[in-house]
């Protein structure tokens, strides 16, 4: 019995070409979609860049107009606050103005007949450093003027009671040196609805010691 000789080899060289064009296809497919999906990646990924340097700039554009709002609104402030320092300085030197002006007024209003003050000043010796004490320099006929001086200037509610620093006997009188201290302001707003009455009982009780004499 012959057997017939069939040659295989064509055909699985046939069939392994063929396989090798799918997987050559199958890797270009690959690659090809890899390359895609890589380029798709990277676009998303450069768009979220892009966009997040954006906002960046916007956030550093509002950062330096809120920095530029920041200089201004001090610049602002101090502003303000020098116009409330000179503001406060004019009304303090108001203040001390109008009680210079009450306090020679009244003083004057206390000097007895016979006696009259040469000079009243702060010890502290400028509008920069003023301070409560104040010394009242005068000349009087006789040591008696002084004393009803001394007594009648703590009813005006202005001053505390009087110290006598020193009294000496000149050509036409007794010449003398009184220190007083002004009463704080809160203490005086207490004492100023006493003062009137008081003063006017004072002034009239110098005026008859004087009338006395």
């Amino acid at each position: 019995m012959n057997l017939i000789k069939i040659n295989l080899l064509p055909y699985r060289e046939i069939l392994e070409q063929k396989q090798k064009k799918q997987f050559q296809l199958v890797m270009a497919f690959g690659v090809i979609a890899g390359g895609v999906a890589a380029f798709l990646i990277w676009g998303a990924l450069a768009a979220l860049i892009t966009n997040q340097e954006s906002r960046n700039e916007e956030l550093n554009a509002g950062i330096k107009e809120l920095d530029a709002q920041i200089v201004k609104v001090k610049d602002l402030q101090a502003q303000k606050q020098s116009f409330l320092e000179r503001k406060q300085k004019v009304e303090e030197l108001d203040n001390k103005r109008f009680e210079g002006a009450r306090i020679v007024d009244t003083v004057n209003q206390l000097v007895p007949d016979g006696a009259y003050l040469t000079s009243i000043q702060n010890i502290g010796g400028s509008d920069a450093n003023i301070s409560n004490t104040y010394t009242l320099v005068g000349k009087a006929i006789s040591d008696n003027k002084v004393a009803m001086f001394m007594t009648a200037l703590p009813s005006t509610g202005v001053f505390d009671t009087p110290k006598l620093d020193s009294i000496n006997k000149t050509d036409n009188g007794q010449e003398f040196k009184i220190t007083a201290n002004l009463l704080e302001q809160k203490k005086l707003t207490a004492t100023q609805s006493s003062v009137s009455a008081e003063s006017t009982a004072t002034s009239a009780s110098a005026s008859a010691a004087s009338t006395t004499e």
